[in-house]
């Protein structure tokens, strides 16, 4: 028989749920820049991750481990663009315990010298609870297609 869960812990995987939403969400706005004097926040990207996280993405190139780096190479990406913004949708988060994951189509314009472009893929997102509330561990991005002009 089903053990079901008690009305507390439905509660707190849904408080868990709009947390790890709301991290995703952070972390897309410290990263856009280019519209009402907005700039990618170096500062604050930090405390949205866990220490020895992850960042990968095979179509760039990119396979970065530890904070330090993925701050780097979150720099050297945005370095020359005008234009970064992102749209996460269709989010399909699982929390097990201290654990969570989360799917997600992604939408990022993009506008630099080569001129715009938007770029449709997956993201595919480890999250950890930490006694700071949830982090992320690592982030996998999926390309699916560059549309530019």
């Amino acid at each position: 028989m089903k053990q079901e869960r008690s009305l507390e812990e439905r509660i707190q995987y849904l408080e868990d749920i709009e947390s790890i939403k709301k991290l995703q969400a952070t972390y897309g706005h410290y990263v856009d820049k280019g519209w009402n004097g907005k700039e990618v926040n170096f500062e604050k990207l930090p405390a949205l991750f866990t220490e020895d996280a992850a960042w990968k993405c095979a179509a760039m190139g990119v396979d970065s481990k530890g904070i330090d780096n993925i701050i780097e190479m979150l720099k050297a990406a945005t370095a020359e663009g005008e234009l970064g913004m992102h749209s996460f949708t269709n989010p399909i988060i699982n929390v097990s315990g201290d654990k969570a994951t989360g799917k997600y189509l992604l939408w990022v314009g993009v506008k630099n010298h080569d001129g715009t472009n938007l770029v449709y893929q997956s993201e595919d997102v480890e999250y950890l609870r930490t006694a700071e509330g949830w982090k992320i561990s690592a982030i996998n991005l999926h390309f699916a297609q560059l549309l530019n002009s």
